[in-house]
């Protein structure tokens, strides 16, 4: 039994958990990669890695992340006309696919698979550099934070309600955050020095 003409056809879409870090775009440039050649094509992605992808024609396609916490873009997700910097891209071939607490994907298809290597948004090592710099004065504003909190004397505590409930929210919680984003942010002081090698 066929479809009635002007039916739309329901998208096929597929889930899938995988964790990477700020230092690890390139690893997650690669996973989506090939993704897109299983047919896989990234829709959305959420705060838990969690990916979305969108079931379709196996193809070669490069992905590209990009870091910009404060660009411009408005509610349709669509580029500003002042934003010469996405917009460049735009024009160059890139797809924006999604945004997400400043992480811009990007992809572009390829004709080969020798290619999909030099599909580059940063041309030079400098420029790589300062996505990853982009990246350390938010990681270094909560890691403040946190530290402050955590410096707080138990005997504060107190005033928070329940003594050992705001104990463990403190300690439990804000301690292994605080250790992530200051090991989050050696990870990434590395890879900027690794870079400028």
């Amino acid at each position: 039994m066929s479809a009635n003409p002007g039916t739309k056809v329901s998208e096929i879409l597929v889930k899938k958990f995988k964790c990477f870090h700020s230092w690890e775009d390139e690893q997650e440039q690669l996973w989506l990669q090939q993704m897109a050649s299983q047919g896989l094509h990234l829709k959305t992605r959420n705060v838990l890695g969690v990916y979305t992808f969108a079931q379709g024609t196996p193809a070669q396609i490069a992905y590209r992340l990009d870091y910009v916490p404060n660009a411009k873009w408005n509610v349709a997700n669509v580029i500003e006309p002042d934003d010469s910097y996405q917009q460049l891209l735009i024009d160059t071939g890139w797809e924006h696919v999604l945004k997400g607490n400043g992480w811009h994907y990007w992809r572009m298809p390829v004709t080969n698979t020798r290619h999909a290597g030099k599909a580059e948004i940063y041309s030079d090592d400098a420029s790589k550099q300062m996505k990853y710099k982009r990246r350390l004065p938010g990681l270094l504003f909560w890691f403040c934070i946190l530290t402050v909190h955590l410096s707080l004397p138990q005997s504060s505590l107190h005033t928070l309600g329940d003594g050992k409930l705001a104990y463990m929210i403190v300690y439990g919680i804000a301690m292994p955050i605080t250790i992530y984003l200051g090991y989050s942010m050696i990870r990434i002081y590395l890879r900027i020095r690794e870079l400028r090698q």
